[in-house]
């Protein structure tokens, strides 16, 4: 069986990155060998490219270069954060982590939710309507393994529920 990976994903503003740091916190506090890596920060390289304007081949060839690293070191598993809306990009990543167990996320959040943290961190409030028209889109789509509502919910109990629902992740 290969290394559990839990990606969180779903659209800006749902918490992809927060919770995802809170897990990896969790692991290690408890001693797991764990690692966390957000796509969305090994990808910043603008303006992309017209054929990838969401920086995909970087991200994959960043994590590519890092897994090996993560492996040498030991680590148990890995958290991801990261956009992806579609199985086949995320199954274009596998390539990048061959060894992997991979359980997809997927963060939901309402409009109304969504809309309010966006104007909680007080920067790209330009891009609350494509975060809302997004998550409309995995709404209707049902994409991932699994699917974490947080609305009303604290970070320490959407990653409990993150990991309670993907079977006490990362057992094997």
């Amino acid at each position: 069986m290969g290394v559990p990976v839990l990606w969180l994903c779903g659209p800006s503003g749902v918490g992809k990155s927060t919770v995802g740091w809170a897990i990896f916190d969790q692991l290690s506090r408890t001693g797991v060998r764990s690692a966390f890596l957000d796509l969305d920060q090994v990808g910043l390289c603008y303006p992309a490219p017209a054929d990838d304007p969401d920086n995909h081949r970087i991200k994959m060839a960043n994590l590519g270069r890092v897994w090996p690293t993560y492996r040498s070191a030991g680590v148990r598993c890995l958290v991801l954060s990261g956009g992806v809306v579609t199985a086949g990009d995320a199954g274009a990543y596998t390539a990048a982590v061959p060894d992997a167990a991979l359980t997809i996320c997927r963060l939901r959040a309402g409009a109304a939710e969504l809309r309010a943290r966006f104007f909680r961190r007080g920067w790209r409030h330009d891009l609350v309507d494509e975060s809302v028209a997004e998550a409309e889109v995995l709404d209707r789509t049902g994409f991932a393994d699994l699917c974490v509502d947080t609305d009303g919910l604290a970070v320490p109990e959407v990653a409990r529920l993150v990991r309670e629902r993907a079977g006490g992740w990362p057992q094997r």
